[in-house]
């Protein structure tokens, strides 16, 4: 029987990869960060759970930390195993994974590894078409994470990003790390698409005041650039409602998880 009233609880986050420090309690240590990541995604344990700069040991503590429940679907940017990953964690009780494809975000979207635009780095997008065992609808889902260095990759990546959610003619929710605000020019090119921020959805009572969603463990900025958030496109027959949204500023034991703060929105689909 489903629930079509039942929301979707997602999560976009950038996990931050380890890094070396000479000083074993700098907050950006990952043998710091290690238990309050896992505390923070343990209490929140979203149906859908995007993550972006994950290295294996990373992807294997997130995994341990989650549970058998919820499957991995996440690809290195890079043709080897062993560099930062994109992608998702899916709790299998809500929803199925149908199929998957992973994409270069660059000219040959074939070509995993290419660095494009001016991107220093090579950059990818994972999608997921997923079913809803609750509310019986397909939905495709994308995580990927975008350059923050060239303007032009930026914008690029965005208009690659819509044309293959075009393609793929479903209901869709995109999930990044887009290292631009939600007033850049990017963010315009998405707005453009159809893709709508979650934020700006939600009812003005369900959402908290804004901050900027990179603090670098530090007290996050009033009305900061939302660099990670959570775009959502409806279709002729499905269309998104979001009850509510919010951004994690949570210290479990006193330390800050990631330079990055966690984004949610809970929505669903309602038919148009």
């Amino acid at each position: 029987m489903t629930d079509r009233t039942a929301g979707l609880h997602c999560t976009t986050f950038n996990v931050r990869r380890p890094m070396p420090h000479l000083r074993r309690g700098h907050p950006d240590a990952w043998t710091r960060r290690a238990p309050a990541v896992a505390a923070l995604v343990r209490s929140a344990a979203p149906h859908l759970l995007a993550v972006q700069e994950a290295v294996p040991t990373q992807v294997q503590h997130l995994a341990s930390t989650l549970g058998s429940r919820w499957q991995p679907v996440v690809a290195d940017r890079s043709p080897g195993s062993g560099g930062e990953h994109v992608g998702f964690f899916v709790d299998t009780e809500r929803l199925h994974v149908d199929r998957t494809r992973t994409i270069a975000l660059a000219p040959d979207p074939s070509r995993i590894g290419s660095r494009a635009w001016g991107a220093p780095f090579p950059r990818i997008a994972v999608f997921v078409g997923l079913h809803d065992l609750v509310t019986d609808v397909a939905f495709l889902a994308v995580a990927t994470h975008v350059d923050p260095f060239s303007r032009l990759a930026q914008v690029r990546s965005a208009r690659l990003l819509t044309d293959h959610v075009d393609a793929v003619g479903l209901p869709a929710v995109v999930m990044a790390d887009w290292n631009a605000g939600e007033r850049s020019a990017s963010a315009r090119v998405l707005t453009a698409a159809g893709l709508r921020d979650t934020w700006d959805l939600a009812p003005v009572d369900a959402r908290p005041k804004p901050v900027g969603t990179y603090a670098a463990y530090r007290q996050p900025k009033p009305d900061g650039p939302r660099l990670d958030r959570i775009l959502v496109r409806g279709t002729d027959t499905e269309r998104p409602v979001v009850d509510r949204v919010g951004i994690s500023t949570e210290r479990p034991s006193g330390v800050w998880p990631s330079d990055h703060l966690p984004v949610s929105a809970v929505f669903r689909w309602e038919r148009a």
